[in-house]
């Protein structure tokens, strides 16, 4: 089974030597700086708004470059865009700084209650885009099932975590400041659980 584990991981592994690249400053950096100038010119909506906006595009332009659909980023855009038209509509920002934990909490309990299904979410995920067609072998292999259990759990406390974070922040520290750390945090460990998520399967799995 270690053959054919890894043949069929090696061409994964690049990706995490991609995480903190060019991507990371254009999702994660920019729509702080547009925020932050926005908010220092007491325009925090307009901040909002347009850095809300950036954020989706970025999901949109990445799409059409990649031409495939990234179930991740496609949600994380849904939920951007729900915060976006509420706080437009609404005309308060803190709309948009609620949505991400609403968000955050919506995601555990997706993962959590994927446990109960014939496949976990990231087991879905990771056939669909990464591991198409795995060998017989691995498939009929017990700890390739429970790979993902674990790793689906894994998703689902990461975002336990950060709503946690999100609510103990939003009432603690100033808006701005909220927004950075929140910002930071999602685009920080987000990477590093995918980093995990790539190399752990074959750490386990040849263990």
């Amino acid at each position: 089974m270690g053959n054919a584990i890894k043949g069929s991981l090696n061409k994964n592994q690049s990706l995490s030597k991609n995480i903190f690249n060019k991507d990371f400053v254009v999702s994660a950096i920019i729509p702080i700086v547009i925020f932050y100038v926005f908010n220092k010119f007491k325009m925090p909506l307009n901040g909002i708004i347009l850095s809300g906006i950036w954020s989706i595009g970025v999901v949109i332009v990445n799409f059409i470059k990649e031409h495939e659909i990234n179930v991740l980023a496609t949600m994380a855009a849904i939920f951007s865009g729900v915060g976006l038209i509420g706080t437009i509509i609404s005309k308060n920002p803190t709309f948009y700084f609620i949505s991400p934990i609403v968000r955050d909490v919506l995601y555990a309990l997706i993962f959590f209650g994927s446990l109960f299904l014939e496949k976990p979410l990231i087991q879905l995920i990771v056939e669909q885009s990464y591991f198409k067609n795995p060998p017989e072998e691995l498939r009929k292999n017990a700890k390739y099932k429970s790979t993902w259990i674990i790793l689906t759990i894994a998703w689902g406390a990461l975002n336990v975590s950060q709503a946690v974070i999100g609510i103990i922040l939003l009432n603690l520290v100033s808006m701005q400041s909220y927004y950075a750390i929140i910002t930071l945090y999602s685009n920080i460990s987000t990477p590093l659980l995918i980093a995990f998520s790539i190399s752990f399967p074959s750490w386990y799995w040849k263990k």
